[in-house]
């Protein structure tokens, strides 16, 4: 079954939402066991340094491994997903 473009594309911007925010949270996760606070701590201190947008920048790094991974696997639709996920993404930390 063939899924038609759009769907792929909605799929995508899906897949690269929940990469960017599985990829954000093991970062404050990291964060948290490095500096050996709590996550809300972790987050509280990342918001009180005005880093917040970094931490988004540094969550979206995986996106580019599964944009590569599409493109092996010939979903060019869903990689212009990731790309417009990343775009998205890139706004917030803009406006954060």
């Amino acid at each position: 079954m063939k899924l038609s473009k759009y769907i792929q594309v909605a799929i995508g911007i899906i897949i690269g939402l929940v990469i960017a925010s599985l990829g954000i949270f093991l970062y404050l996760k990291y964060v948290e066991f490095s500096t050996g606070n709590n996550l809300s701590d972790a987050i509280t201190a990342i918001k009180a340094q005005g880093a917040m947008g970094k931490v988004i920048t540094i969550g979206t790094i995986p996106n580019l491994l599964i944009f590569f991974l599409l493109l092996q696997l010939k979903k060019d639709m869903m990689a212009w997903g990731i790309i417009i996920a990343t775009a998205i993404l890139t706004l917030i930390t803009v406006f954060v």
